[in-house]
């Protein structure tokens, strides 16, 4: 966990970015640069040149901001609740996916008026 809240402590620069599909939506995105241009050339020192983000256009000033990271005992509390919800969505899925072949089973069965045999 010190890694990781040595990660979240670093100082970035987020900014307003605004979806370009049907709905538009407004998400906070942290602004990344390189230094190197489109074709890949490295640019003049101390220029850098701003990723796009693919279907969004930044739409604020970049803002630099420092995060706290949350407590162990919460990360991984939060981890577990994570977790229960895949492993929820995944038995959903499968008995979803059982339901619908005892179905087909059954018929397939009763075209020819037989029982299932164990």
């Amino acid at each position: 966990m010190k890694d990781m809240k040595e990660a979240i402590a670093k100082s970035r620069k987020v900014a307003v970015y605004a979806s370009l599909g049907e709905h538009v939506w407004y998400p906070i995105f942290e602004v990344t640069y390189r230094r190197r241009d489109e074709r890949y050339q490295p640019l003049p020192d101390g220029q850098l040149r701003e990723l796009p983000i693919e279907n969004f256009v930044r739409v604020s000033e970049p803002v630099e901001i420092n995060f706290t990271a949350a407590s162990d005992n919460s990360v991984v509390q939060l981890a577990i609740e994570s977790l229960n919800a895949a492993e929820r969505k995944a038995i959903d899925e499968l008995n979803t996916k059982i339901t619908a072949i005892r179905e087909q089973k059954a018929q397939l069965l009763a075209l020819t008026h037989q029982t299932e045999q164990p």
